[in-house]
């Protein structure tokens, strides 16, 4: 039988019990704050990125959802705020905890893993359909312009990295997972021309990709402005991910940049099994798409503070 996410929050607040958030106070997630995760069970909290103008609300995080697992698997503090709704409560986790928990076959690692996915992904699609509708916000002639100019993509582009076939680098490095043992697990490998769409941003989805070899440019149009980068990813890196956890249709282009591409194709249906089956070989994958997923988010949360500084005041 399939897990809800209510289930799996019912399960893990079994062995502990709630935080009640403090209604009048924001969460501030600075490096001297405890070194802890928080799993909104009850309530919601308004997530805003810091910027030198004040926070920018970005997303709305839903119980049951992590309010801040980016501190944990990527090691950011100091970027965000958190604006708890009343009467919301919270299960605490230690970072350390959470990460022990995030590879662990057991039921409650089970748990702990699809929580994770699904708070991860749904604030990052939020996030960058808040990029995507920032310009809306401007006021000003040439604040378009001048915005697209000062976030130049090729900005984004990662150093020059060695490229070997047999290694892809950040999302299985961290996760301590053979690539080469992708096949046995249901993925397909898929080699994408120079240029050539991979995914078109509005189409139906149903499949992640697994970069393994070359570059991909992650992008969205701006009414006015043009193609807008988000993201130059490179080897080890994860793209479509939001496909693996709802039925919304693509909010990005992705194309192999500047030349041809490998990836490895995760279908939701073969994500959904690694998930549900709770198979032992299938944790680290899904723990290292965890940790990508967390990084991405952090990239896009620099990104909104970056924009809405460049905007100024409005």
């Amino acid at each position: 039988m399939t897990s809800t996410p209510t289930d799996d929050a019912a399960r893990l607040w079994a062995t502990r019990s709630p935080r009640l958030l403090g209604e009048d106070a924001e969460i501030a997630d600075l490096a001297e704050s405890p070194d802890e995760v928080l799993l909104l069970v009850h309530g919601c909290a308004l997530l805003s990125v810091e910027t030198p103008l004040g926070p920018h609300a970005v997303a709305t995080v839903h119980a049951p959802g992590f309010l801040n697992l980016p501190r944990a698997l990527a090691g950011t503090t100091g970027l965000c705020r958190f604006a708890p709704a009343p009467e919301t409560e919270a299960l605490v986790f230690a970072s350390d905890e959470a990460r022990r928990l995030l590879f662990a076959a057991e039921e409650d690692g089970q748990a702990f893993r699809r929580l994770s996915l699904g708070s991860v992904t749904t604030i990052l699609r939020e996030t960058n359909v808040a990029l995507s509708r920032f310009f809306d916000d401007l006021k000003r002639p040439g604040d378009r312009e001048r915005l697209s100019r000062e976030a130049d993509p090729a900005r984004l582009a990662p150093q020059n990295l060695p490229v070997d076939p047999g290694k892809v680098y950040d999302l299985f490095d961290a996760a301590g997972l053979n690539p080469t043992g992708l096949p046995d697990l249901g993925l397909v490998a898929r080699r994408i021309p120079k240029e050539a769409p991979l995914v078109t941003a509005g189409a139906a989805a149903e499949e992640a990709f697994l970069l393994a070899e070359g570059r991909l440019r992650v992008s969205i149009r701006i009414p006015g402005v043009g193609e807008e980068a988000l993201a130059i990813l490179g080897p080890g890196e994860i793209v479509g991910e939001m496909a693996l956890v709802d039925d919304s249709p693509r909010s990005a282009d992705v194309r192999a940049h500047e030349g041809e591409a490998l990836v490895f194709v995760l279908s939701r249906a073969v994500f959904r099994d690694l998930l549900d089956s709770g198979r032992a070989d299938g944790a680290p994958l899904l723990a290292g798409i965890a940790i990508a997923l967390a990084r991405r988010l952090e990239e896009s949360l620099r990104k909104t503070a970056t924009f809405r500084v460049l905007a100024g005041p409005f």
